[in-house]
Parts: structure tokens; C-alpha cells; sequence
């Protein structure tokens, strides 16, 4: 086996992708940064996730978050948040789930596979 494989039993081993299209003008830089400083701390004590990237996009946003388990995830995209994040955005975020059988992680130097 090459040297650069590497089992690791702490791979993710559920991605959400969400989806959510934005109407009206783009935040400004301050502003954006306000809203993040905001809402990302809530991020920090949710059982199960391991990391959630904000996403910014031409008329879209959203977050990949990283997940424990199928199950934890499931736990947080419930119907109330699904609803919060509808009347906070105006419109219905899009969820996308995804396995992740291998990692490659360039910051670290690996190939991680469970």
C-alpha cells in the first residue's frame, strides 16, 4: 500500500450541501462579516458537526457542513430549520447529501479512506 494512504476512523462520514438562491443585492463586505460574526458561533455546539463552510455565490448561498453521521445531520436539518431558513432567506433551502468514502486533505499531506 502506498505510504500516502492513511486510515483515519475521524473521516467525515456525511457531507450536506444547502442550497439557498438570494434575492436582492449581495451584502456589502462589513455586513457580511457582521452577519457571520453573528450566526457562525451557534455553529460551534452541534452535536455531530465536524465543520460548516459559508457559502457565497452570484445570487446564491448556503453551507457544507461535514457531519459524524448521517444521523446528526438529520438531527439539525429539521422542519423548523428548514422553515427559519426560509422566512430568514425567502426561499426554501435545497439539501444535497453525499458519502464520503476518501479524503484528501493537501493541507495535511494525506489520503484519508475509513
Amino acid at each position: 500500500m502506498p505510504d500516502s494512504l492513511s486510515y483515519v476512523p475521524t473521516l467525515p462520514r456525511v457531507v450536506t450541501l444547502v442550497r439557498l438562491a438570494r434575492s436582492g443585492v449581495a451584502l456589502d463586505g462589513a455586513a457580511q462579516r457582521a452577519l457571520l460574526e453573528a450566526t457562525a458561533p451557534r455553529y460551534r455546539s452541534i452535536p455531530g458537526l465536524l465543520r460548516k463552510f459559508f457559502l457565497a455565490g452570484e445570487g446564491s448561498g448556503g453551507g457544507f457542513y461535514e457531519w459524524r453521521s448521517r444521523e446528526a445531520a438529520e438531527a439539525w436539518f429539521t422542519p423548523e430549520w428548514q422553515a427559519r431558513m426560509t422566512a430568514a432567506y425567502g426561499s426554501a433551502p435545497v439539501l444535497e447529501w453525499y458519502e464520503v468514502p476518501c479524503l484528501v486533505d493537501n493541507e495535511l499531506g494525506e489520503v484519508r479512506v475509513p
